[in-house]
């Protein structure tokens, strides 16, 4: 099955790489006893370095499972519970007086009331703060990171909202219970008994942005015009800041294929099935009911067999990932792409390169991989606008936008580095292409940043030459796409 699987993957993934305009793909498929790979593409355009299987990128949510594995370990051992009050397993007062009573499965099913959030960003340069100072120093201040705190920090527990923060505070308490340091911690219990040997966390330890550290450059789309990504760290590091490859993170969904088999691994089988029980419904991007685990996504068990597991994943701005487990068909398939694509913002399953291979993947080993595929012509096509000077600055804008104003990140962006590694994955000319441009645009924006009033001014003041090139660029409107009317709406 495999063999038939891993040959359409890879005649098809250039072309999916090409139409979608992501510059590296790449996707491992495993069942309990096999595990293959196939890539396409460059892990950094300029200097030309092949994306593969092997190449390290940040992962996002991805850390999610792995922090709610260390958790269900913790309450393997009897050292908490699901139903255990969260004050009782963090320091004293950490959460300030007051904190309304959420137990730690509602953190872990993103139900303890903490507001939606991106991954509360920092310069990669800024000192790494350890995880339980940063969730008390974020609970003193009370406010949510984006756009300088428009929102509060939590609401009413009960409901559904995703939020990174909200599994860094159970990561949190994965690091008061055991007496160490996260990274250290999900390193041997997860990691190294997974085989991740590719795998760290960002948690200051070390400089996944070193070079010579063979890491994929993630890129800001426009059209096929691509800017690598501002280097950040996360601050919620249990949320969001692991770092592995397709390959390394195929060997913890095989892990965890064993462990839905009957076999103890990471987990015994009751803990797993705890994980992947529908607690709370959530956002159906799939088209199908979705339901949120312990810190896992779950589609409708009413699948029967289609049923899947796993979880969506970004890491700002220039990554996504998809990783499913289907326990039925004794099948995972994680995938990862490194273009986020500006115009729209959100890059749902169902547009992405990585969400796509793996929808493919679990499709054809259901009923069969296609006995034959069209001609799959994979080179890069132009499908955006040519640069100008003006739209360089609009670039400039929204990159200024999401990384000085989203993310309230302070620190001033690498121009320089971000403009010199620009390039097109087209064969269109690119000789409109300003730098100098861009880095106007990113000072507009850093000049009135955080304020999301005063951003969203500015995006209506490009006026309607952006907003058709938004359209060209791939939007679903005609407007300056900024997510401000998300993530600084009146509370909820």
């Amino acid at each position: 099955m495999l063999d038939d699987v891993m040959t359409a993957l890879d005649t098809v993934l250039p072309r999916l790489a090409a139409v979608t305009g992501t510059p590296g793909v790449a996707v491992a498929v495993a069942t309990s006893d096999e595990l293959r790979t196939a890539a396409t593409g460059f892990a950094d355009l300029a200097a030309r370095t092949p994306m593969t299987a092997g190449t390290p990128a940040p992962a996002g949510s991805l850390t999610k499972p792995v922090t709610g594995l260390a958790f269900m370990q913790l309450a393997e051992a009897g050292a908490l519970g699901l139903d255990t009050l969260v004050d009782q397993v963090l320091p004293t007062g950490l959460r300030g007086p007051g904190a309304a009573p959420v137990t730690t499965a509602m953190l872990a099913a993103h139900e303890a009331g903490y507001y939606s959030d991106i991954v509360t960003a920092t310069a990669h340069t800024a000192p790494a703060e350890p995880v339980l100072d940063y969730v008390r120093r974020r609970h003193e201040i009370g406010r949510a990171v984006e756009y300088g705190g428009v929102l509060p920090l939590v609401t009413a527990p009960g409901s559904y909202s995703y939020s990174s923060f909200g599994v860094g505070v159970l990561g949190g308490v994965v690091e008061h219970v055991t007496g160490e340091p996260y990274g250290a911690r999900v390193h041997r219990e997860v990691f190294a008994p997974a085989g991740m040997t590719d795998t760290s966390i960002d948690d200051g330890t070390r400089n996944p942005w070193a070079p010579g550290t063979g890491g994929a450059t993630g890129y800001l789309a426009f059209g096929d015009w691509c800017l690598p990504s501002p280097p950040l760290r996360t601050s919620a590091y249990p949320g969001v800041g692991m770092y592995t490859s397709a390959t390394d993170f195929a060997r913890l969904l095989q892990s965890l294929l064993r462990t839905a088999r009957g076999d103890r691994g990471l987990v015994g089988p009751e803990s797993l099935a705890a994980m992947v029980t529908p607690r709370t419904a959530r956002p159906s991007p799939h088209g199908v009911r979705s339901f949120s685990g312990l810190t896992l996504e779950l589609a409708d068990p009413d699948l029967g067999d289609d049923w899947w597991w796993g979880h969506t994943a970004a890491f700002p701005w220039g990554f996504w990932w998809e990783a499913r487990v289907w326990p039925h068909r004794d099948l995972a398939a994680v995938a990862v792409g490194n273009r986020w694509d500006m115009a729209r913002f959100h890059n749902p399953a169902t547009r992405s390169a990585p969400g796509l291979a793996v929808e493919w993947a679990g499709r054809w080993a259901a009923s069969g991989a296609p006995a034959k595929l069209p001609d799959m012509d994979g080179r890069p096509r132009w499908t955006g606008p040519r640069p100008t000077p003006e739209s360089s600055r609009w670039m400039g804008v929204l990159t200024g936008e999401r990384t000085h104003g989203l993310l309230a990140v302070a620190d001033p962006l690498p121009v320089k580095t971000l403009t010199e590694g620009a390039r097109s994955l087209g064969d269109g000319d690119a000789g409109g292409w300003d730098p100098e441009a861009f880095a106007r645009g990113v000072s507009q924006a850093r000049a009135v940043a955080p304020d999301p009033a005063a951003l969203g001014a500015l995006g209506r003041e490009l006026g309607p030459a952006a907003a058709l090139w938004m359209l060209e660029c791939g939007a679903s409107s005609a407007d300056v796409t900024m997510p401000v009317g998300f993530y600084a709406h009146a509370p909820r």
